[in-house]
């Protein structure tokens, strides 16, 4: 082997050893950042911007249930089992517990998206709105069939009798 071959294998191996000592550096930064979250600690989980409306809530709140070695989390709310594995940069920490582990519907296995829309005020990625042209007396108005009353959105110029 020449002179060349040698030099570029040494540079290689210390690229290597560079990368390694630098993923150390960034896991050992990232586990100040995010301390590891034990089996029970109420947890809260940002609400992607599509799946809620402008007055529902940013987070939502869940506990965790098992945390796995490779730092993964099953994490678990009121409404169901969350059916994505988290890993500890995705949600922060409560020092308050709002949920405990047997309140959990263990039962039903539900997405973000859903734990959301269930959450939700109104239908999760926005409120009740009917569009009716008469006075909302039918059960076909969207708001009298979900047990809303109309609002300003709604029909603010007819006189209805669901307000």
């Amino acid at each position: 082997m020449d002179e060349t071959s040698q030099n570029i294998l040494e540079a290689r191996s210390k690229a290597a050893q560079s990368l390694e000592k630098q993923a150390k550096k960034m896991k050992a930064t990232s586990h100040k950042v995010h301390p590891p979250a034990k089996v029970g600690d109420n947890i809260i989980i940002p609400t992607p911007d599509v799946d809620r409306a402008k007055g529902d809530l940013r987070n939502v709140i869940g506990v965790v249930l098992e945390a796995s070695d490779d730092g993964f989390y099953k994490i678990g709310t009121k409404h169901g089992i969350l059916q994505k594995l988290y890993c500890r940069n995705e949600f922060d920490i409560c020092t308050q517990k709002f949920l405990l582990e047997e309140e959990v519907n263990k039962n039903n296995e539900i997405s973000l998206r859903t734990a959301a829309i269930k959450h939700s005020v109104g239908t999760g990625q926005g409120f009740f709105k009917c569009s009716c042209t008469k006075k909302c007396m039918s059960n076909r108005s969207l708001c009298t069939k979900n047990n809303v009353l109309c609002n300003s959105k709604c029909h603010n110029s007819l006189t209805c009798n669901n307000k």
